[in-house]
């Protein structure tokens, strides 16, 4: 239908909406109908604050190195339309004189939660100053992986985390296809804190962004584009350029509409579905806010895989494999991580190409699995293996137990887990010495035991959890039972209580791991087909990760080293949900904490659980250095576009967003209870000294 615009002036003039007298249902449909202009306008963001200096810390990369991982694809196409295409898209906003802005521009992308990034880092100091690279990077030593990878430039000025795909090929056809613009797993695991108008950022630290509000932007960009007068007409101008024809004109219009109505038709069967599903419990299933700095990244991947990739390939039926999105958490930090046996909060998946393999699918790489097409065709996909395997060595760096010098203590190599930046940030971040002596012994006693001694001691290295693993060691982490830590239990039970159902062509036998990994898993299909969904996701990615190492014709010796055969594709053995307890270095730069993202800084995660927040804001905040996180008051109201952390009340819990858990409050002679993992404080100064001491680590 056609689209009539009007203006209401409202409050004197002083506000004016755009109201949408008539726009096609399908377009309506797009969001949940909550008001007359919700569901057609985009999701508002919160203001960016400014800054007047940007810092990237050093973590032992060089400065070709970082950019790099910034900007590498992974093989995703995230994004529905075609890298040229996304550049031509317009903000969605409706302006009754001017022209929107463009979806590309840095400095909207950065209202979603994204970190600046330079074009090219060959280029003047003054601009690599202004994106925060100091020259400390051209002068301190540290490894040179960039003769290992092919270089990338983003010459269109994006975020970190965003990437072209180029050389794009359907898996299915084999035709050669535009490039496609994807995310990449900097746009995840890269952290930035703001304090007093000083942006410092970090490698593998948690984002602070907000995928959900970038979807449902990026799909009313293209409805507004379908729609809205004069839109297309310039987004064709910048695609076909202004002499196109108006045959060439149609057909790009015929492409972009076929792609928002499978967009819209795919958010009303995904609504639909879970709607009609009860979870495992009994409760009816409904999404949980993700907000800025949270995905339910298990949920999704089983939704793209399981679901979006089968109705792509054309195989219909397997939408009731949609499940909610229901079990958030907090970005985790990723230094040191490949040094771990267990990546996962939930400790659940050892083999690293897997892990890394998974990430790729479930942030749209394309994949087929459709039997239209010859058999030898299924399985393939644009997931770059080797590219993700140079970003797990760069993230590794060398073995600590084998150093150049065979005299010298153990160490991580890569990336470094970023150091607290007082020298940047002076006298409200200088560390007290004479506290951290008194935190040391705090932690020595009610947090080593889990979270073991601090990396950079001798009994870190020494400690019992390091385990053989082919010729060197893995770190098997304390992983403490659900029922004893009693946080937040939706994430630790995704894996193993959710099912996929499969279609029988594509032959995905579960059994087949035995036999690849000498694993010993249980069989928990409940028919040939259908299978729990931890062992479907192990065994498709495995077959997806073969069928790259086929078509590329890998020789036998380095698929060896891409598998890193010591790290089998097998399930933790643990027959109990369980959370992982990782070393804490870096632990002030992943803010807000709990695997959950539920507690704001580190002093309310050392409060007894009952008395922490249940509500605070997140977006664009400054971080406390006192309380080592994000402050929070009693009557917080969140500014505009920032999401709400709620954990609802004790009637009706919010799911995924308990506060409780990890607990300090047992008094003493009291006996050991679920939840309580700690003695109460003495007092806020014992906290602060503990604080302290976290802040060096």
């Amino acid at each position: 239908g056609a689209l009539k615009l009007a203006a209401l002036l409202i409050a004197v003039g002083l506000v004016a909406l755009v109201a949408v007298a008539e726009f096609p249902n399908q377009v309506r449909a797009m969001l949940p109908q909550k008001g007359i202009l919700v569901n057609l306008l985009p999701p508002p963001l919160p203001a960016v604050p400014e800054t007047k200096a940007a810092f990237w810390l050093e973590q032992n990369w060089s400065l070709k190195d970082r950019h790099w991982f910034h900007h590498a694809s992974q093989g995703t196409a995230t994004f529905p339309v075609p890298y040229e295409w996304f550049m031509a898209l317009e903000q969605p906003r409706l302006h009754l004189f001017s022209k929107p802005g463009m979806m590309k521009e840095s400095a909207y992308l950065e209202g979603f939660g994204f970190i600046p990034s330079p074009q090219s880092i060959q280029t003047d100091t003054t601009t690599l100053r202004r994106f925060g690279y100091a020259n400390v990077y051209e002068t301190t030593q540290v490894p040179d992986w960039s003769t290992r990878w092919t270089p990338v430039e983003n010459v269109d000025g994006l975020p970190v985390g965003f990437a072209r795909m180029t050389g794009v090929v359907d898996p299915a056809t084999g035709r050669r296809e535009e490039d496609k613009i994807g995310l990449t797993c900097a746009a995840c695991h890269t952290g930035q804190i703001h304090y007093q108008g000083v942006d410092v950022r970090f490698d593998g630290g948690p984002a602070m962004t907000d995928l959900k509000k970038l979807e449902l932007s990026t799909g009313l960009s293209i409805a507004y584009t379908l729609y809205v007068p004069f839109r297309f007409q310039r987004f064709a101008d910048r695609v076909l350029g202004p002499d196109a024809s108006k045959t060439d004109r149609a057909a790009l219009k015929q492409k972009l509409s076929a792609i928002g109505t499978f967009l819209i038709d795919w958010a009303k069967t995904q609504q639909k579905t879970v709607e009609s599903k009860k979870t495992w419990n009994g409760r009816q299933q409904q999404d949980t806010e993700e907000g800025f700095g949270r995905l339910d990244a298990l949920n999704r991947i089983g939704n793209q895989v399981f679901s979006q990739d089968l109705a792509l390939s054309g195989v219909k039926g397997f939408e009731k494999n949609l499940h909610a999105q229901d079990a958030p958490v907090s970005y985790p930090a990723i230094w040191t991580v490949p040094w771990f046996k267990f990546a996962q909060y939930d400790a659940s998946i050892e083999q690293p190409l897997i892990r890394n393999a998974g990430e790729a699918l479930g942030v749209t790489a394309l994949l087929n699995l459709s039997d239209a097409y010859p058999e030898d065709r299924v399985w393939r996909s644009s997931v770059n293996i080797r590219t993700l395997g140079w970003i797990e060595d760069m993230l590794r760096g060398p073995d600590p137990f084998k150093p150049a010098d065979p005299s010298a203590d153990p160490k991580f190599g890569g990336l470094l887990a970023p150091q607290w930046p007082s020298q940047i940030l002076g006298d409200a971040w200088r560390i007290d010495q004479a506290k951290v002596e008194n935190g040391r012994k705090i932690y020595t006693e009610m947090c080593s035991g889990c979270h073991l001694p601090a990396v950079n001691t001798k009994a870190f290295w020494s400690s019992t959890h390091w385990e053989p693993s082919g010729d060197s060691k893995v770190l098997n982490a304390v992983t403490i039972p659900l029922k004893e830590i009693n946080t937040d239990p939706e994430q630790s039970l995704v894996l193993s209580n959710r099912m996929v159902d499969v279609p029988g062509f594509l032959k995905v036998n579960t059994a087949d791991l035995q036999t690849w990994w000498q694993c010993d898993i249980p069989t928990a299909s409940k028919s040939p087909n259908e299978m729990v969904y931890a062992l479907g996701l192990m065994t498709v990615v495995d077959l997806v990760a073969r069928k790259w190492m086929d078509d590329e014709k890998v020789p036998e010796a380095e698929r060896a080293k891409m598998w890193n055969l010591a790290r089998k594709n097998c399930l933790n053995p643990a027959p109990d949900p369980r959370y992982r307890a990782r070393p804490l270095n870096g632990i002030w730069a992943t803010a807000p904490y709990l695997h959950n993202g539920s507690v704001p800084s580190l002093y309310w995660l050392l409060k007894p659980a009952n008395e922490r927040p249940t509500k605070f804001c997140m977006g664009r905040r400054d971080y406390d250095p006192v309380t080592v996180g994000f402050a929070v008051t009693a009557d917080e109201k969140c500014k505009t576009g920032e999401t709400q952390f709620s954990a609802g009340s004790e009637k009706d819990p919010i799911q995924g967003n308990s506060v409780l858990g990890h607990s300090f409050e047992r008094k003493e002679g009291e006996p050991k209870r679920d939840g309580v993992i700690g003695r109460m404080f003495k007092d806020d100064a014992e906290r602060y000294d503990l604080i302290e001491y976290l802040k060096t680590l």
